[in-house]
């Protein structure tokens, strides 16, 4: 089954009224690339993804071990099945390549024994901030709410004032972010899991395993991904751009375009 935004939503803000531990971690084909390499032993793609995501060779298998144990314990994990089965808009830019590996995700997940079903939309990221007549979004949710967001940008804080927002900051993945932040932000979540209502993270590769540790440690944790860089630069990712704009009202929230709304009931 592929759960709505609808279902995230309701699940997260029971998580947070009654304190309980919630993970919503997405993977998409980035992931899924890793994954790939590291079931087929493609040691040149894998350093090639160690050097693009800041991510020492030597623990590969680590990290992937991590993102199995975080999978499983997800209370929602991504699926690309959405843009090959007509409910979703078709993820535009693919090369032939990355294609292959979407459609044959369940292979791929079930090797990483990532023995979760409880699916959700790559971009439910994006989907949470929509603001539609009758649709409640993230921000519904988080008002007047504790929360941290891990990022490598420290003016997010003021941008989404007057939420109670505050900021771990990390470094970019190009500047090592697993040698300066890793240890840093997995020693603040031991500490401080709890002490937020919610946690928003945009932390690459990384971030996985951050969501993931913030539920086990008994905190509530959304993936937000590159939400944060539309927040800041007022901009979408290009296979965005035909569905989806930036709402004139609100700076941080979405609408659905003419073409978007076609899929409005599936998402």
């Amino acid at each position: 089954m592929i759960y709505q935004v609808k279902d995230i939503l309701d699940k997260l803000e029971n998580a947070i009224k009654y304190k309980l531990p919630f993970s919503h971690i997405r993977f998409g084909d980035g992931g899924l690339k890793f994954i790939c390499a590291m079931l087929i032993g493609d040691r040149k793609e894998l350093i090639s993804i160690s050097e693009k995501e800041g991510l020492p060779y030597k623990y590969l298998d680590i990290i992937f071990d991590l993102w199995g144990y975080y999978a499983r314990r997800a209370d929602f994990i991504d699926t690309p099945e959405v843009y090959f089965n007509n409910t979703f808009w078709p993820r535009v830019g693919m090369s032939i390549k990355t294609e292959k590996v979407m459609r044959e995700w369940k292979f791929y997940y079930d090797n990483a024994e990532f023995d979760n079903e409880k699916y959700c939309n790559p971009e439910s990221n994006y989907l949470m901030i929509i603001k539609e007549d009758g649709r409640r979004n993230l921000f519904d949710v988080i008002k007047n709410k504790k929360i941290c967001i891990i990022s490598i940008f420290p003016e997010l804080r003021n941008l989404l004032y007057p939420l109670d927002v505050e900021i771990a900051e990390i470094m970019p993945k190009y500047k090592k972010q697993f040698d300066k932040s890793f240890k840093y932000i997995i020693d603040k979540i031991k500490n401080q899991a709890t002490y937020y209502d919610v946690w928003l993270v945009a932390a690459g590769e990384l971030g996985r395993i951050y969501t993931g540790n913030i539920k086990e440690c008994g905190g509530r944790a959304i993936d937000i991904g590159y939400v944060a860089e539309a927040w800041l630069y007022k901009r979408l990712n290009y296979r965005m751009k035909t569905f989806l704009d930036c709402s004139d009202f609100s700076p941080l929230e979405l609408v659905l375009t003419y073409k978007g709304k076609k899929y409005g009931e599936f998402i």
